[in-house]
């Protein structure tokens, strides 16, 4: 995934200000507005099946007090995910990696998915198994070079970066201040990691206050990203620590404010 010194803006779960997080609408959305990449986060079924949703838990999204790991894929293919954000969405339902591909496939956005079934929440062989069936569906169209992955857990990067080598870029989570995974790998961040999204969880403080951080990665070779509310100073200060990728809530300003700084 080559990019040279372009600022990447990928449309965080879809264009999600103008629909519901996850869903084809959000993605079609994205797609007819031009970002550059989707992220998106990926869950696998009790049966196996992998379908986007960020959340674990169904009850933020369908209201129904479930988890995506205990379910089949028939069960939440029956749930409401879009009446939650507005009347007009009622009924749209959570898409499986397969729909969501056949969407995209065709086009040129690049697409960063992250994993999110996590060892200390599933198991380890579970979790393995996920990232394996991603990236078969990833190889099966011939996605290898619009693909990056993702994940909190430096576990399963490791486990993929162990198994599939240089295949895919690596998108990792650098939280400023404190311990920065849910799950820690033995391969060193520069080992590891061909990017990282850097945020703080520190009360009061941002990216910003640890510019040390974004040196980091500089020296090491990561790009830094960031997801951010969409401001023009924000988005400026960021750009001149070195940040690569905005990854955004609201497409449309952050377009906005990066033509605002001729970086569009």
């Amino acid at each position: 995934m080559e990019y040279g010194n372009k600022i990447i803006l990928a449309a965080h779960r879809g264009d999600r200000k103008c629909c519901p997080e996850n869903t084809m609408p959000a993605f079609e959305g994205a797609l007819r507005f031009g970002a550059d990449m989707i992220e998106t986060d990926v869950r696998m079924t009790k049966d196996g099946e992998l379908i986007l949703i960020h959340d674990r838990s169904l009850a933020r999204t369908t209201g129904f007090s479930g988890f995506t790991n205990e379910m089949t894929l028939a069960q939440i293919k029956e749930l409401d995910a879009g009446g939650w954000f507005s009347e007009k969405f009622s009924g749209v339902q959570i898409p499986t990696v397969e729909e969501f591909v056949a969407l995209i496939k065709d086009s040129d956005i690049h697409i960063n998915w992250e994993l999110k079934d996590y060892p200390r929440d599933v198991g380890a062989e579970l979790s393995f198994l996920a990232a394996d069936k991603l990236i078969s569906i990833i190889k099966k169209y011939g996605l290898e070079a619009r693909s990056m992955i993702n994940s909190f857990s430096d576990r399963v990067l490791e486990y993929v970066r162990r198994k599939y080598g240089d295949t895919f870029p690596i998108h990792g989570q650098g939280i400023c201040g404190c311990k920065k995974s849910i799950d820690s790998a033995e391969m060193k961040d520069d080992q590891l990691y061909d990017w990282c999204c850097l945020y703080s969880n520190v009360k009061g403080k941002t990216a910003l206050d640890y510019p040390e951080n974004f040196e980091y990665c500089i020296d090491h070779g990561i790009l830094p990203c960031v997801c951010v509310a969409e401001n023009f100073d924000t988005y400026k200060r960021y750009v001149e620590l070195g940040c690569r990728m905005f990854t955004s809530n609201d497409i449309y300003a952050a377009e906005r404010i990066l033509k605002e700084l001729n970086l569009r």
